[in-house]
């Protein structure tokens, strides 16, 4: 194995950069569109709680698509607070 190591030398991780950031947002979506459409069986399955089942999967389709984002934009602003303060 360490002759192969030595060829093919150090080795970045897929998770860095724009591929890893690209890689961690379609992750998320994936989660959460998968936790959704779980949401969405359970309605099915039980017609008494479905209108709070249905209301939690279309939160989690919207949160599939702006968490990231969000979570970026959080720590950015606190890092700007951070250096001002």
């Amino acid at each position: 194995m360490s002759m192969f190591d030595d060829m093919v030398g150090e080795r970045d991780s897929e998770f860095t950069g724009l591929k890893g950031m690209i890689l961690r947002y379609v992750g998320n979506v994936y989660t959460l569109v998968l936790v959704g459409l779980f949401f969405l069986a359970f309605a099915q399955a039980y017609p008494g709680a479905a209108l709070p089942l249905r209301i939690c999967a279309g939160i989690s389709f919207v949160l599939a698509v702006i968490i990231k984002p969000l979570k970026m934009w959080w720590q950015g602003r606190q890092n700007v607070d951070s250096a001002q303060g």
